[in-house]
């Protein structure tokens, strides 16, 4: 049954986040146990934790990762820009309105693939809408994620209606928790991303959210592999930096295209490390323009010491928010929209839809009339991409406390596992977290929880118990 929020209600559910996802709802946590209940899976988390061999380094108390690529709320973790004849401007195509509805999020974002970019396009939405609507008009928002919340409360600050529909039980979309040994962990968003100017700092101090600086410059435990990152990130930038966007053909090259035949472990790694960690595609799927879209915010990056999504509770202002509700048709007429959900059909003016570019691939909605032609092309074109995150719990560290994080080459597999971040300096946690990026996400998505698990505990011991 749907349900609405107050104002009062929606700072709690922005952090009720953490203990839904805490259960492996709606598919994002993989290996939760085949049985009923949260016994059951912490059952078979500790069974995993059990057959794991020794390593000559502490077994884990807990372990959480993600599989966004099957959480049909997301099917992704956010765009990333393909070779096409459009370039970027295919983001653009999507956010062109169609009658009364109009999308936006991060895949129309000026920085697209940040939380700070989804907060403008939900803003920026909202003041073309509120052009064409003038006041009192009532807005539906399809999707209560950074884009969304911030849309609605734009909307209401013009003096508009807005109602934010949404799927799940929880707002925030793919800024989410989850419990790790009793304490909450980033399952989606982490970073604020260029802390000068940028909204999420504001939103921030008025939680009460302490800031902690990252610099990515990770150490390298194993003798001799600094030498030889350092050289495949060379390799890497000298090769990104040759790119001209206005030679012809550029809008087709792929960033692979950019790069030497020959790649060695070194390159491997740092193709792994800054391409597909960091656009969620592989370099030959990764658009080279895609390395000149947007516009870095100043002041470097910064993790949180308290839950992301406490930031964004504020941003709809009093919205009526409906919970629990999936919607799957957007009917369009000459009066307006309707809107059918799980709660029954909304009668609105307009219609602004907020949801992940790979729920839009997959045709969840159905549009009345169908899309058009430019907007549909613009959704085929772009690229659902794919960031996944696997966290490990221990009694105490057995790494350097101080360091923000660690990285390794793997001999033979350059790149997975090749970044680590350390939590004992945000949040006093002896909590380690590991990436995975583009095809290598795909595969590990793929397999069960002892083997990822079992993995990246494995290139821990080749770290820290040689």
């Amino acid at each position: 049954m749907a349900s609405g929020l107050t104002r009062r209600e929606l700072g709690r559910a922005t952090l009720a986040g953490a203990a839904l996802a805490g259960l492996g709802g709606a598919g994002l946590l993989a290996g939760c146990g085949s049985g009923e209940g949260e016994d059951s899976a912490e059952a078979s988390k500790q069974d995993v934790i059990d057959r794991l061999p020794s390593m000559g380094i502490p077994k884990p108390v807990d372990y959480i990762r993600t599989d966004w690529s099957h959480d049909p709320l997301a099917l992704c973790s956010y765009s990333y820009l393909a070779p096409s004849r459009y370039g970027s401007t295919v983001r653009r195509m999507l956010a062109e309105p169609f009658g009364r509805v109009v999308i936006a999020g991060e895949a129309t974002a000026r920085i697209p693939a940040t939380v700070h970019g989804a907060i403008g396009a939900g803003r920026e939405v909202a003041a073309l809408v509120g052009r064409e609507l003038g006041e009192e008009g009532r807005v539906a928002v399809i999707g209560a994620g950074a884009a969304g919340l911030a849309c609605a409360g734009a909307l209401e600050q013009g003096g508009l209606r807005p109602v934010l529909i949404e799927a799940s039980g929880r707002v925030g979309g793919r800024v989410r928790s989850g419990e790790l040994a009793g304490s909450p962990v980033e399952l989606g968003a982490s970073w604020i991303h260029g802390v000068e100017g940028n909204p999420l700092t504001d939103l921030a101090d008025a939680a009460g959210v302490g800031l902690h600086p990252f610099g990515y410059e990770p150490g390298f435990p194993v003798p001799g592999q600094r030498a030889l990152a350092d050289a495949g990130e060379r390799r890497l930038f000298r090769a990104i930096d040759s790119f001209d966007p206005e030679v012809p053909g550029a809008r087709l090259r792929t960033v692979d295209w950019l790069l030497p035949y020959r790649w060695g472990p070194g390159l491997q790694w740092a193709v792994q490390n800054e391409i597909a960690q960091e656009y969620g595609a592989d370099a030959d799927r990764l658009a080279a323009l895609a390395t000149w879209e947007g516009g870095w915010l100043g002041g470097g990056d910064a993790l949180l010491d308290g839950p992301y999504a406490s930031l964004l509770g504020g941003l709809a202002g009093n919205t009526e928010i409906r919970l629990d509700s999936p919607v799957s048709a957007i009917h369009q007429g000459s009066e307006g929209v309707t809107v059918s959900a799980a709660g029954g059909e909304i009668e609105a003016d307009a219609a602004v839809v907020t949801v992940p570019i790979g729920v839009l691939k997959a045709g969840t909605i159905e549009f009345t009339p169908q899309l058009p032609a430019r907007t549909r092309t613009a959704i085929e074109t772009l690229g659902a991409g794919l960031l996944d995150k696997v966290w490990l719990a221990f009694e105490e560290p057995f790494w350097e406390r101080e360091v923000e994080g660690f990285a390794w080459i793997d001999p033979r597999r350059p790149g997975r596992w090749g970044s680590w971040v350390n939590s004992v300096p945000v949040n006093g946690k002896p909590f380690l977290l590991t990436l995975s990026g583009g095809g290598d996400a795909h595969r590990l998505a793929r397999r069960s929880d002892l083997e990822v698990v079992g993995g990246a505990m494995a290139a821990l011991q080749s770290m820290f118990a040689g």
